[in-house]
């Protein structure tokens, strides 16, 4: 909400510098993000009179204006299309400035000296998309005479400075300047004057009706009609109030009741009569799949949640988001009707948001209207159509439905107050608070009745007093007090955070740099890397490169690792960690999953004098993984099965990673299509589970004496199967049970010559300790034997 100085002080007196008045109303509660203000940076602007105008004998863009500033009549050279003689423009004098550090100074342009220029509204410093269409292509003409030489920002309404509200949600009454006028009233005194509605009315009655078929989704609808008006551009003081409030001006009679919305806060709609099609208006829920056309020209489909308004067959707006286009005011319309009325805020919230059709009027209506001033804000802007645009306004209010104008009632209590504020405010003292914010109040000993005016129901409950007390006698002004520890405990990071720190440590001390990606990526990307089928997808996607939750980290760090190879990085080595979304259809709710990812891609380990690296294999991350695990003390209870269910990875250089048997994530190398797709050579990712590595506990710690005895080894070489893994070799030696058995580990693979086509070797080497005694190589023998018998038995072939 945007609120003009200027314009608040037509409805209280500020007896008050804006940035004093502005930092008064932080403290009572309401943000002032920005104070905008238009003075700034100008000096020596004028109103001039145009009094001749010819063409430039030079330049066919250009024309000679002769001006009269007031105390002189001056040359200026004006290249805007629209100036033209006997008109009242925008002058900035030799020795002037306008805002962006420009000085007016004396000039010749082809040829023709130049005393001033004569300034559109964009070059005083007024947005280009609040500036009313007829001046946006050249300069402001006034359209009312004006004294030639006075101050233009004064004639402008620009003499102004205004504040930029960030309200909460639960402040909808600060969307006014009547409710910011009772909130300045509150904080500094005065009395609040409220705009004239005092309009005359005729004896004509057109017979038109209205009928609110759904009570809950339009509690009151109310119309005023008027007839006569005459479409032409609003006055300057309305104009410019409305584009200081961010609202571009149109016409008289669409500009009014945009002026009233701001001054209200009340919505409203203004309907071309003659093409309604009826005397008619049905408010109602939308059929299934009823189809209207808005005034942006685009067909919407409708919902059966969606409000609509009718003339009894069609639907004539939508209500509370936006009008049809055939009942738009144009410049050929000459009788209206007014709209004001209550919808239902959860569907005004919904439809505004399932069409992306957010608007002044819908903000207020999704956060529900004051009953207030509904209907003074009908009266108002009939009187502003019949004084504004020679309206005829009929006699009566024609509507349908019940506006409840009941106050909220609150009790609570002197103590109650004061328990909570820490404070000894009396009876009166608290009284005299809440007369401010305009709640009366009846007292009863310590006993508080207050009774809350419509325009503030976000007040319900005893606390919600307390912070009114609170906030208008100051913050500042509370005692400060420390808290009573009965039991003090340090602070500590969880076992998670801890974790998370250890992982990333290990990660950067290996030469890994932490990525941060989006979690949203295109939808034809959910698919990869992952067994997913589809995605999350966003209603209102920014782009469709960011539409869907991601599934996996890794394709976004394989586009980092491509971004950073075409700018002539060799070697990038990335991890991410961050949510992944598991998808259980598009009106649910995702799981979400916290995931670690890496890449590395490019020479390794490069030792430049040596002219030596290594390629980025399964193994090198292998080793990078394994390295996080034996941190985490997860290394024992984790194993790796090859897989080929991932089309983006190498089908013989990707495997699963398992945790005490259960798949938490997957390692390999890139596909080497997918990897020529993105630009890349050889390249190694991976992609764990976090959340199933952080169920697991390290446990106890046990340690143990360094052993006193020698271990003894024993090699053995098979001959296998080719789709026989090392790890299914390994898991039967450990089937075994062998005593004294402690390590085996594999130490060559071997396939090609003097091997038999789809056979391997493979090597193993098994450590054997007694912790007790020394081992001989009796004992060995013995102990190895039944393992050399398991293995022949399960069909391997043991080498010489």
């Amino acid at each position: 909400m945007r609120v003009s100085k200027e314009w608040l002080e037509t409805f209280i007196s500020v007896d008050a510098d804006t940035e004093t008045l502005a930092e008064t109303i932080t403290r009572g509660g309401i943000e002032v993000d920005d104070i905008i203000d238009y003075t700034k940076d100008i000096k020596n602007l004028v109103i001039g009179y145009v009094a001749h105008v010819k063409q430039h004998p030079e330049a066919n863009k250009l024309k000679l204006c002769q001006v009269n500033t007031g105390d002189e009549t001056v040359q200026i050279v004006c290249g805007a299309p629209n100036v033209k003689a006997d008109s009242y423009v925008i002058v900035s004098k030799v020795g002037g400035r306008l805002p962006g550090g420009i000085k007016i100074k004396k000039a010749k342009l082809r040829g023709e000296e130049s005393y001033g220029m004569i300034c559109s509204l964009e070059e005083i410093g007024i947005s280009e998309d609040f500036i009313p269409e007829e001046f946006k292509d050249g300069i402001f003409i006034f359209n009312e005479e004006q004294t030639p030489g006075t101050n233009a920002l004064e004639a402008l309404y620009l003499d102004d400075q205004v504040l930029e509200f960030d309200l909460t949600p639960n402040r909808k009454d600060a969307l006014s300047m009547i409710g910011t006028a009772y909130e300045v009233r509150a904080l500094f005194g005065g009395e609040v004057i409220e705009p004239k509605r005092d309009m005359t009315e005729t004896d004509d009655i057109s017979g038109i009706s209205v009928k609110n078929e759904d009570s809950e989704a339009v509690p009151f609808y109310a119309l005023r009609k008027v007839n006569n008006v005459k479409i032409m551009p609003s006055p300057v003081w309305m104009q410019h109030r409305l584009l200081k409030a961010g609202i571009r001006p149109i016409n008289n009679v669409v500009d009014i009741s945009n002026y009233v919305l701001l001054e209200f806060g009340q919505p409203l709609h203004i309907f071309d009569y003659d093409n309604l099609g009826s005397k008619e208006i049905v408010t109602r829920r939308a059929k299934k799949d009823e189809k209207m056309t808005t005034l942006d020209g685009k067909e919407r489909t409708l919902l059966e949640s969606d409000i609509v308004i009718t003339n009894g067959k069609e639907p004539v707006a939508l209500a509370g988001v936006m009008g049809g286009d055939f009942s738009e005011v144009t410049d050929n319309t000459t009788n209206v009707v007014i709209e004001s009325a209550l919808f239902e805020p959860v569907s005004i919230r919904k439809t505004s948001g399932r069409l992306n059709l957010r608007s002044e009027a819908s903000s207020r209506f999704e956060k529900g209207v004051s009953h207030e001033f509904v209907l003074k804000a009908l009266d108002r802007t009939a009187y502003l159509l019949e004084t504004l645009a020679g309206g005829t306004v009929e006699k009566g209010i024609v509507s349908d439905g019940a506006l409840d104008l009941t106050p909220t009632e609150i009790d609570t209590s002197v103590s109650f107050i004061n328990n909570r504020l820490g404070l000894d405010l009396n009876a009166d003292e608290i009284t005299e608070t809440l007369d401010k914010l305009g709640i009366d109040v009846k007292l009863d000993g310590d006993n508080i009745h207050a009774i809350i005016p419509s325009r503030r129901d976000d007040l319900k409950i005893p606390e919600d007093i307390t912070e009114e007390v609170a906030r208008i006698y100051g913050y500042d002004n509370l005692p400060s007090t420390l808290p009573v520890y009965s039991e003090i405990t340090p602070g500590r990071l969880t076992d998670n955070q801890v974790k998370t720190r250890v992982i990333k440590k290990q990660l950067s001390s290996l030469g890994l740099s932490g990525a941060i990606n989006y979690a949203l990526t295109e939808e034809s990307r959910v698919k990869e890397f992952t067994n997913a089928s589809e995605g999350l997808k966003l209603k209102m996607p920014m782009s469709e490169i960011h539409s869907t939750l991601r599934t996996s980290l890794i394709p976004h760090l394989v586009d980092n690792v491509t971004y950073n190879m075409n700018r002539q990085r060799k070697s990038v080595s990335l991890y991410e960690m961050g949510k992944v979304f598991e998808t259980h259809g598009q009106d649910k709710l995702p799981t979400e999953i916290t995931k670690l990812a890496a890449v590395i891609s490019g020479p390794q380990y490069h030792v430049e004098w040596l002219g030596a690296s290594l390629s980025p294999d399964f193994y090198t991350l292998k080793g990078i993984l394994e390295s996080v695990f034996t941190r985490l003390s997860l290394k024992p209870h984790v194993t790796y099965e090859r897989t080929t269910e991932y089309a983006e990875l190498h089908p013989g250089r990707t495997a699963h990673v398992l945790l005490k048997g259960k798949v938490i994530g997957l390692i390999g190398e890139l596909h080497p299509k997918y990897a020529k797709d993105h630009d890349l050579n050889q390249t190694t990712v991976f992609e764990v589970n976090l959340d199933e590595m952080y169920k697991e506990t390290e446990g106890t710690i046990r340690y143990e004496q360094l052993p006193k005895y020698p271990q003894i080894t024993r090699d053995i070489a098979l001959e296998v199967n080719s789709e026989v893994t090392v790890q299914d070799i390994i898991d039967l030696i450990y089937k075994q049970n062998v005593k004294h058995l402690i390590n085996v580990e594999p130490f060559d693979v071997y396939e090609g010559e003097h091997i038999e086509a789809g056979k391997k070797s493979v090597a193993l080497h098994l450590t054997y300790l007694n912790k007790e005694e020394t081992l001989t190589d009796e004992i060995v023998e013995t102990l190895h034997a039944p393992i050399v018998d398991a293995l022949l038995a399960e069909g391997f072939k043991i080498r010489a």
